[in-house]
């Protein structure tokens, strides 16, 4: 097949969405498919297997989020593509859906969950709500990360013509290759991780509190934040206020090996998000064998099951997740811990690439047809 990935954010960005683009692009191109990446952003040089094109943010892309399909019409003219996979609605997917109905071109867009997030500003901007909601009532295909992303989609098309729910992947063997444990970090003390962009989403502030009430019944371990982001300042400040320092560590952002040694030697994760597409996080923690408390979002739904290798509680309820935290420190870890590892074989990459390319091709050929 010759696929178009086109996508408003992609690498050197963290973001999932970006590092989950860019994985299905190297799969695509080792399974000997032709792949282009198309993104929003400066042009930057990478060593992989595809090509990577770049546009510019447009001018006024509220108003006009099609504009950036001229990027793709002129690839696409010399190129030829089959199909356009667009990450989002908006702006790429809605400017596919214009240029592919003038080429005869399939779109497929995948909902990485920002987009149609009930906390998304775009549902409050009848500009861009109107063209995410008709895009997603065109596209020839979609793909839902997660069981809550699907419900966001039907909850704007009911009856979607094809609809695949394909979760994000992860690279097992990597996340579980000998670390290190960092330079800068010399605590000895047990710790729970929290893992992610400091963002109000992530429900980072709850994670605090719940921690500050449940410290003494854990026994005293540490809480480690590895991250960084917008509300870094605020919740420095409510753990000095709740007098924590000390016990709770901002780590900073964090790669590679780093960031491997925190995942592999943390009692359990803890992500009570109030909203997420499909956490790469809760993957990683999967794929290195950790149980996790996390919130009853279903986002998280096939990964973590309540009581089995998660405790599972309702977002931005810290008490319930104090409970579910001291619950998670008298559980048998270890055991649980074997639960995801075992969960963890269905996400690996190359079952995942699989998957979108059977998905892909179907919506061709029915397109055809």
């Amino acid at each position: 097949m010759r696929i178009c990935l086109f996508t408003p954010n992609f690498i050197p960005a963290v973001g999932g969405t970006e590092l989950v683009t860019a994985e299905l692009a190297g799969q695509f191109a080792a399974k000997g498919h032709e792949v282009v990446v198309l993104a929003q952003g400066r042009p930057q040089t990478f060593d992989v297997a595809y090509p990577v094109h770049w546009f510019s943010k447009p001018i006024l892309p509220r108003l006009f989020p099609e504009r950036v399909g001229k990027h793709l019409a002129r690839l696409h003219a010399d190129r030829g593509f089959e199909v356009f996979v667009a990450n989002y609605a908006h702006p790429t997917g809605y400017a596919a859906l214009k240029v592919g109905r003038r080429a005869g071109v399939p779109v497929v867009i995948v909902s990485h969950g920002g987009d149609l997030y009930r906390s998304s500003n775009d549902r409050r901007r009848r500009h861009l709500w109107k063209r995410t909601v008709h895009a997603y009532r065109h596209a020839d295909g979609l793909i839902a990360i997660s069981p809550y992303v699907g419900q966001l989609i039907r909850e704007i098309n009911p009856k979607p013509r094809r609809i695949e729910l394909i979760p994000n992947g992860i690279d097992i063997d990597a996340l579980n290759e000998p670390a290190s444990r960092p330079a800068d970090f010399d605590d000895e003390r047990p710790f729970i991780l929290c893992l992610g962009n400091l963002g109000p989403m992530k429900g980072f502030d709850d994670a605090i509190a719940a921690y500050g009430q449940a410290r003494e019944d854990l026994g005293g371990p540490a809480l480690v934040i590895v991250g960084l982001g917008e509300l870094e300042a605020s919740l420095r400040a409510q753990v000095r206020a709740a007098g924590l320092d000390g016990s709770v560590i901002f780590a900073g952002k964090r790669t590679g090996d780093d960031k491997r040694w925190f995942l592999q030697h943390c009692c359990f994760g803890l992500m009570p998000s109030i909203e997420e597409g499909h956490p790469v996080v809760g993957l990683e923690f999967l794929a290195v064998g950790k149980p996790l408390v996390c919130s009853t979002n279903a986002a998280f739904d096939g990964m973590y099951d309540d009581g089995v290798n998660a405790r599972r509680v309702p977002a931005q309820q810290p008490q319930l997740l104090a409970q579910a935290m001291v619950d998670m420190g008298r559980a048998d870890l270890a055991s649980m811990g074997a639960e995801s590892r075992r969960r963890v074989g269905s996400y690996a990459w190359p079952t995942i690439a699989d998957r979108y390319l059977g998905f892909l091709e179907r919506v061709i050929g029915e397109r055809v047809t």
